[in-house]
């Protein structure tokens, strides 16, 4: 008798085995699943808005992308531009007048947001470095050390896992710092090794003469890990925005000369004639003296006056398309692009 009953159990085990996993076989591959996401409405909302620097559209932005959260939690492109939009809010639809009822809760959201997004996407490690980023500003307005130094900690964890992007995400958090500070002299220092990890290794620093590297046409190639390094259809302009930001790092701690130098590289970028920020950089390089002190004066308003990390269009430096832009890309794929990519890492980060 014991033997039929131990006979029939493990018949309903192998049933029971067989039947999950023709279920598990039946669901969605993660990464079909990602990137059919895609082409949903609320994304192409969220790029058509954000490239066009709609700063004024964000909260409606962030509508859309919320109803469609609330729909599916496990949306990984949702909860990932949720905390995008988040940030775009605070660093630039607040300076544009965006009115904000509740400013720590847009802090707390971000934070929340691109925990998720990490949770649900652990191989995404650009979330990574927005989440350490998220992190520490909820830190700071909840004054917790604890998470200030948790949120800092993953920040030198998204560094160690994708310098090429990350050095400048977790850098432009401390680019408003004092020049003297620790974590400014920290920042400005990934902004200079960034440079030897994307294009060539040693710079001179007093002479970053890399413009023949800046200029390649890079279109074409699968760049993995580099694609941080040079201008896509998602950051047309990521070469420019990129010197911008690093040469008014440099211009606050006096050094005018280098600074003119790297804002100078800006120019090699074979985009650069459709870069709608090209005359606030030519300012830069002719005040680039001035600013030695225009920069350290907190008073100061207006994108010539104050670095672009607090100008309100640090975002756009990089992400904004021109009318010129619009029509380089008129027929481009995105979507494909996107998933041939691998744009989210759900497959791994690719060297």
């Amino acid at each position: 008798m014991k033997k039929i009953i131990f006979a029939m159990a493990a018949v309903s085990l192998i049933i029971i085995s067989t039947i999950s996993c023709e279920k598990k076989s039946g669901e969605p591959d993660p990464f079909e699943k990602v990137y059919a996401r895609v082409s949903d409405p609320e994304n192409e909302y969220f790029w058509e808005q954000f490239h066009s620097g709609n700063a004024r559209n964000v909260t409606e932005v962030i509508s859309r992308l919320e109803k469609q959260y609330q729909e599916d939690s496990t949306n990984v492109i949702a909860a990932a531009h949720l905390g995008f939009a988040h940030f775009w809010l605070l660093a630039e639809g607040i300076r544009q007048g965006v009115p904000v009822d509740n400013l720590p809760l847009a802090v707390t959201k971000a934070y929340h947001y691109f925990m998720k997004a990490y949770q649900l996407n652990p191989n995404d490690k650009r979330v990574l470095g927005f989440l350490a980023d998220a992190e520490m500003s909820y830190a700071g307005m909840m004054q917790s050390a604890p998470l200030l130094q948790q949120g800092y900690a993953r920040g030198l964890q998204s560094i160690s896992d994708w310098p090429e992007f990350n050095k400048f995400t977790i850098g432009t958090t401390f680019s408003s710092d004092a020049p003297d500070t620790e974590l400014f002299k920290t920042a400005l220092e990934w902004q200079w090794t960034t440079l030897e990890d994307c294009y060539t290794s040693p710079i001179d620093r007093s002479n970053p003469n890399i413009q023949r590297f800046i200029s390649r046409d890079m279109s074409g190639h699968n760049l993995g890990r580099d694609r941080a390094c040079y201008n896509s259809w998602i950051a047309p302009h990521n070469i420019e925005g990129y010197f911008l930001h690093m040469g008014d790092m440099i211009v606050k701690t006096g050094d005018y000369q280098t600074a003119a130098k790297v804002y100078e590289l800006a120019k090699a970028s074979p985009d650069y004639a459709t870069w709608e920020f090209k005359p606030v950089l030519e300012k830069r390089i002719q005040n680039a003296q001035r600013n030695t002190q225009t920069f350290l004066d907190n008073s100061q308003q207006g994108i010539d006056n104050v670095i672009i990390s607090v100008s309100g269009s640090l975002c756009m430096s990089c992400h904004k398309m021109s009318t010129a832009d619009q029509s380089r890309f008129n027929q481009f794929n995105w979507k494909k692009f996107f998933k041939e990519k691998d744009i989210y890492s759900i497959n791994g980060l690719k060297n």
